[in-house]
Order: C-alpha cells, then structure tokens, then sequence
C-alpha cells in the first residue's frame, strides 16, 4: 500500500460525505464538498520514506468556512492521536483560502514517515 493510500484511507472515515481525489482537483457539482491529497515530494532513503503531501478540504459553494475547518481541525487532531497505518504522520497548521467562486479551501501539509 503506497502512502498516499494509506492517507486516503486514514481521512475517509473523518469526511462522510466529502469526495476523495488524488493528484489533483476534478470539479464537480458547486454542492459538493472535496479533499484532494497532493503528493509534494519528499525524500526518500533506504528504508525509510519520508513523503510529504499537500491536502486540501475544498467546501462547497455558499457553504460556511467553519464546515471545512471543521473537518480540517478533526483531521489534524486525528492525526496528533494514531498515525494508522503509517508510521507517523505530522500535520501542519490548516491554511484558508477561497476559490475563485468563493468556496471555502483549508489547505494542510502532511509530513508522513512510512518503512
């Protein structure tokens, strides 16, 4: 199971009803509620991977801010508890910005260490 897959398994149950994209953000209906883990490079070692991924919480149009922090506040206190399946997972601090038509984005940095 390579990182990003054990990430994506790792936030699913925190994000019901949100969809899952890796590698990039596909639109969908304004109504829906994305988070997009982006592979950001990282290096590797013998052993040891140290990946390093960008993960974005993209809420939906008209929606309040608070639903994605929300949810990025839950993954980043889930992560601080268990990393899962990997070995350790170290979470930035959750950055806001908006999309062009105005939905929320909580952006984190995801620093993992997997064997």
């Amino acid at each position: 199971m390579s990182a990003s897959d054990a990430l994506r398994e790792f936030i699913s149950p925190l994000l019901d009803g949100w969809k899952i994209q890796l590698g990039r953000w596909v639109d969908g209906a304004k109504t829906d509620r994305f988070a997009v883990i982006r592979p950001a490079g990282g290096a590797p070692a013998e052993l040891v991977r140290r990946p390093k991924f960008s993960l974005m919480l993209i809420g939906a149009l008209n929606e309040p801010a608070q639903t994605a922090q929300t949810a990025a506040d839950a993954i980043v206190e889930a992560m601080r508890a268990s990393s899962g399946t990997l070995v350790f997972l170290q979470p930035g601090e959750p950055v806001f910005w908006a999309t062009d038509d105005g939905r929320p984005v909580f952006e984190i940095a995801v620093s993992a260490i997997t064997n």
